[in-house]
């Protein structure tokens, strides 16, 4: 009898390891990794609409006549050829790429209406204190850090980038992953998200903190009709 309970508790005891041993992971992550999973698992959990699993991510911002020195310029005009400003060469080349700038005058200028073609014929100055950063195609100011631009989603749709959550932001904001669609790109196709970040010093920031080049896209409205929140991160 005295066997048979032995045998029993060594059985039972035999079991209980197994079962305790079984909840732990198979394998350890690291403390960075552990919180970054923690996040990206608490951040996903509201917005389940996967869009895209990989878009190509990439940054825009506005281009800054203060930082190209050469001498060659070039006259700047509008869809109808009406001149808009004189300004340095390699600066105007950068806005046809970014689709706006800041003069050493303090003039903003935004793509007009048309192509520019090889030409540069597809400016307009705009108001500087309505759009500091220029225009976006659905005709609002661009927002850094909320505007991005896409080619096959809606204008005015909410996204959830988990991979934004977190990332620090100049004035000591962190990203909370909410964006909006408010811009159109130029020279890209579908699954591809351009993020407006205001200047390029900002963007060589951003990169070195956190280099992000694909990411996961949800609908930034929840099934339950939670919506994404859009912050200001600019005061």
């Amino acid at each position: 009898m005295f066997k048979s309970l032995a045998f029993l508790l060594i059985l039972t005891f035999t079991l209980m390891i197994a079962t305790l041993s079984l909840s732990f992971p198979t394998s350890q992550l690291s403390a960075d990794e552990l919180i970054s999973s923690t996040i990206e698992r608490r951040a996903t959990s509201p917005f389940t609409k996967l869009i895209s699993n990989k878009s190509v991510f990439t940054y825009y911002w506005v281009a800054n006549e203060v930082d190209h020195k050469s001498n060659s310029v070039v006259t700047l005009k509008d869809c109808k050829k009406r001149t808009v400003a004189t300004v340095n060469r390699d600066f105007a080349i950068e806005m046809k790429t970014e689709g706006s700038g800041r003069g050493k005058s303090g003039d903003v200028f935004n793509f007009d209406d048309c192509s520019c073609g090889s030409s540069f014929n597809c400016f307009v100055r705009l108001d500087k204190k309505k759009f500091p950063f220029g225009l976006a195609a659905n005709g609002n100011a661009l927002r850094p850090f909320i505007t991005v631009a896409a080619n096959d989603l809606r204008p005015g749709q909410l996204l959830f980038i988990p991979a934004l959550v977190d990332l620090a932001l100049p004035g000591g904001k962190r990203h909370n992953g909410c964006v909006i669609v408010e811009d159109r790109g130029h020279g890209f196709g579908g699954k591809h998200i351009d993020f407006f970040v205001a200047s390029e010093s900002t963007y060589k920031t951003l990169d070195k903190q956190k280099s992000i080049t694909n990411v996961q896209v949800f609908d930034g409205t929840a099934p339950g009709g939670k919506k994404c929140t859009l912050q200001n991160y600019t005061v």
